[in-house]
């Protein structure tokens, strides 16, 4: 599942939920027996005496009626002896429980505990050996959270879909709901006449009954866990896109009535997809077909076998709409989801607290297929580079929990789903692994671990056994240090010369913390350092295990710079001092790779950060990145140059607006709005990033004149701007809109019937800054007429507008309350990161005292509010540290620009 990193990087990506409710099961009907035993509900596991071998559901599933009701058949393997059976099941209504052994039925009966556990209680002792039980209830599919089996309704048509991960199965059914129980199901689901039923593996019956209705059997599945189980039911399309893989399989898009032509980037696409993950894997792709179940929204997307889900603004494209960042969105979504069903699918995590076999590997696996599809998307090298900026910013924490994560409740289960360290600290390792010991190697490591656990479960010392085994046991060592314990290393260097001697550099490890934070406790990595140093081509690495050590460079002249990251894939900090920087910041163009380079103002950032330098001079840097030819260095050298300006004071914050305007105006301007005929890819996605820093945040007059112009035009006719551009457009004519433009934004919103668009035109209406405006675009995120995420947008981008952060902090907690109850837990852990990305005291003890009484009613919330207090903490410290020297930056230039007129 990939949504959730997502969010959070565009926060951003995404992995979204509600604050719990209470929903018990009501109990079936109790037997007349006179003595039944004293319910003892697990703690949390459920216990491996009774598992399940198999399962026959069976549902009926009308899309527009309030409930659903089915009979759930579970073949049991019974350990030992026992007169209860724990399972899962969650705002259920249990109508009837017995089960069968032996030859006799036991009628049962059933009592519920708290976090979804359904104890079934027996009449008499239930004997060692095959049982089965059977479970009879009705449900209700959820229409305002869009959790376990959701109702959605598009067109004024009712549709059904599912997503189960990691502990929504049990409300729509009554199972075994943990990632260990893998075992086959089949499926078969009473639906209208006219409606499309599709679930993981193929149909094998239809059968028409009366009343209109059809009964639908499916194929009995390979083994799965109860959150991989998917189905769909509604009036659907359906796209035939030909076949994939070698084996030919079927692929097919289902999608909501009439938006099937939207398919059309996506079904050209995919099949490529599968032919790269084949030959990764050399595996022919492991099921009989590929439906892509096209669902409401981004979150929704799962790497269900034989019907993988992905969202709508993924895969639904409008002719003249495929931008360069959705046509890769797609792309590198699809490879991560489908990627899964080698990595979760065919080898499923035994418990959660191992689920970053799951996440982990496979954004790795998304960032190296996604770079085979079109190598000059040069997708590889930034997403590599992000994913380690994105997993060591939030190592620096010290509230950030390891890559293994501890579980002792169900919130920590949803929290284990961090995208800094689940999905990008994880591929970060797997990266580091492989620039250490090379491609191949690694490869074949993981075609060797998948064959010998395909269909199984998974635990880490599988895969610690399978490097130890088939790579060297040093790969074990390394990942283990970092499997268990927090933070990220900062390696730093000196270099000594003695005539005579080959050079030697004296390192020194340590865990790397932003300035203000503490850990006491002591932390030692083993780290495969290697590094580059001048004139020599060789790199030169050591395994660094203790908290010091020497590595001896090869040749006998002392070099004037030495990298610390040679190839940039190594998960430390390279710790430099401002000479250091100095030198490498200096070398000619080309003496460095692109991802050397990349990392090496990411390090310079995170010396910002430790305060080992001062935000000022690392300023100085940004001038030679802003004219470099590269777009990605452009790109991560704006980085070095990112101080909001609300934090500046009011006087000095022109003067940051100008020196934006000088680095990236002109080349913006001379870019324009309009893409020209024949650009690359990479050209457009340049225009973006100039117009953000110059338009946006530098506040461009011209380029802010023209905004407002294209927007009327666009608002008149869509073919007037790109798509690329567009968003870009509306964001700056609001900062600057009347009441007109605001109305124009509201009704277009409100009209359109493509959600994409319905979210983009609301999200601009948060750039307002007339308080009027503000508080009537906010009132839309608590109100009726659109759902509350759709429209959080809005409040997120009011919390980082200097003229509505009052008002957006106000509204905060004016209606926290309401809008976590309209949201799934994930969804409300969002709210609670929000507050992480303001910086003042006065804020973070608002936040504290406001929130700390809520976070028991979101599960993760309490490691959420943690980690959003101490971020907000730290930022108030770097704040402090920091503001003084871009403050004197800023106005030295200013005096020199002036002097020179």
């Amino acid at each position: 599942m990939r949504w959730l990193p997502l969010l959070l990087l565009a926060l951003v990506c995404l992995r979204c939920t509600h604050a719990p409710e209470t929903h018990p099961v009501s109990e079936a009907p109790r037997a007349p027996a006179a003595d039944w035993p004293e319910p003892q509900p697990p703690a949390l596991r459920l216990p491996d005496t009774v598992r399940p071998v198999r399962y026959a559901l069976d549902l009926t599933l009308l899309p527009a009626e309030p409930t659903y009701s089915g009979t759930v058949t579970i073949d049991l393997d019974v350990r030992e002896s026992t007169r209860q059976v724990w399972l899962h099941a969650q705002g259920l209504t249990l109508t009837q429980a017995h089960v069968l052994a032996g030859g006799r039925t036991l009628e049962a009966r059933t009592v519920d505990a708290d976090e979804g556990r359904l104890g079934v209680l027996l009449p008499e002792t239930l004997a060692a050996g095959q049982a089965q039980l059977v479970l009879s209830f009705t449900g209700q599919a959820d229409r305002t959270r869009s959790q376990g089996l959701y109702a959605v309704e598009e067109g004024g048509e009712h549709y059904l879909y599912t997503v189960f991960e990691p502990l929504d199965a049990r409300r729509a059914f009554p199972c075994f709901d943990e990632p260990g129980f893998k075992v086959p199901w089949r499926l078969r689901f009473t639906v209208k006449q006219e409606h499309v039923a599709l679930a993981n593996h193929a149909i094998v019956s239809e059968e028409p009954l009366p009343g209109g209705l059809k009964r639908v059997t499916f194929a009995d599945s390979r083994p799965m866990p109860s959150y991989l189980v998917a189905f769909m039911v509604g009036p659907f399309d359906v796209v035939d896109a030909g076949s994939i893989g070698r084996a030919h399989v079927p692929l097919r898009f289902i999608v909501p009535r009439g938006r099937g032509p939207e398919t059309a980037y996506a079904a050209r696409v995919t099949p490529r997809i599968i032919t790269l993950l084949e030959d990764f894997f050399d595996q022919t792709y492991p099921y009989e077909k590929l439906d892509v179940a096209v669902v409401p929204r981004f979150w929704g997307t799962m790497e269900h076998p034989g019907l993988v889900a992905l969202g709508q603004p993924l895969t639904l494209i409008r002719p003249g709409e495929e931008t360069p960042e959705r046509r890769q969105r797609y792309v590198n979504i699809a490879i991560h989801e489908l990627g899964h069903y080698w990595f979760s699918a065919m080898l499923t995590c035994r418990w959660w607290d191992d689920i970053w076999l799951n996440e982990s590997f496979t954004s790795w696996l998304d960032q190296k297929i996604t770079d085979q599809f079109d190598p000059a998307w040069r997708f590889g090298v930034e997403s590599r580079t992000n994913a380690l900026f994105a997993a060591m910013q939030v190592d620096a924490l010290t509230t950030t929990p390891p890559l293994r994560k501890p579980i002792t409740s169900n919130a920590d289960i949803h929290g284990v789903f961090d995208g800094g360290t689940t999905y990008s600290k994880g591929a970060a390792l797997l990266g580091q692994l492989e620039g250490w010991l090379g491609e191949a190697p690694l490869r074949e490591t993981l075609r060797h671990y998948v064959r010998e656990h395909e269909w199984g479960s998974v635990t880490s010392e599988d895969f610690l056994t399978a490097l130890r085994t088939h790579l060297t046991p040093d790969a074990e060592r390394v990942l283990r240090g970092y499997l268990d314990q927090p933070g990220v290393p900062r390696v730093s260097a000196e270099l000594q010369c003695t005539p005579g001697k080959a050079p030697r550099l004296r390192l020194a490890q340590e865990r790397f913390l932003r300035a203000g934070a503490t850990d006491s406790t002591p932390r030692l990595w083993s780290i495969p350092v290697c590094v580059r140093a001048e004139g020599r081509d060789a790199r030169a690495c050591t395994l660094l295990t203790t908290a010091t050590g020497e590595l001896e460079l090869p040749g006998s002249t002392c070099p004037s710079w030495v990298l610390l990251n040679k190839g940039g894939t190594g998960y430390y900090r390279s710790g430099y001092t401002s000479e250091q920087i100095s030198r490498l910041g200096a070398l000619r163009p080309g003496t460095l790779t692109l991802q050397e380079r990349l990392l090496f103002l990411a390090d310079v950032k995170a010396g910002v950060d430790r305060g080992d330098l001062l935000a000022g001079e690392a300023f100085g840097l940004v001038p030679a990145t802003a004219a470099d030819p590269d777009r990605l260095i452009i790109q991560r050298g704006s980085l070095l140059a990112m101080y909001p300006a609300e934090r500046l004071p009011e006087d000095v914050r022109p003067l940051y607006r100008a020196w934006l305007r000088a680095l990236y105006g002109a080349r913006a301007r001379a870019m324009g709005w309009k893409p020209r005929p024949g650009e690359s890819d990479d050209e457009k996605e340049l225009r973006s990033l100039l117009l953000y820093r110059a338009a946006i945040q530098g506040e461009d007059p011209v380029l802010s004149q023209e905004a407002r112009a294209l927007t009327r035009a666009w608002l008149k006719d869509r073919e007037a701007l790109s798509q690329e551009t567009a968003q870009l457009a509306l964001q700056v004519a609001a900062r600057g809109g009347d009441k007109a433009l605001f109305d124009t934004l509201l009704a277009q919103a409100r009209a359109t019937q493509d959600p994409t668009e319905r979210g983009e035109l609301l999200g601009a209406l948060g750039n307002f800054r007339e308080p009027a405006l503000v508080k009537q675009a906010l009132a839309l995120v608590a109100g009726d007429t659109f759902d509350a995420r759709d429209t959080v947008g809005i409040l997120r981008t009011a919390l980082f507008n200097p003229e509505a952060k009052t008002q957006a902090w106000r509204f905060y907690r004016d209606n926290f309350d309401l809008l976590a109850g309209r949201m799934r837990s994930d969804e409300a852990n969002g709210l609670l990161f929000l507050v992480g990305f303001l910086c003042d005291d006065t804020t973070r003890a608002e936040a504290e005292t406001f929130l700390t009484p809520r976070i028991s009613r979101i599960e993760g919330g309490a490691r959420s509010l943690t980690r959003a207090l101490e971020s907000i903490r730290l930022c108030v410290e770097s704040n402090r540290r920091q503001q003084p020297s871009v403050v004197e930056f800023l106005k030295n230039r200013a005096q020199a620009k002036s002097a020179e007129h």
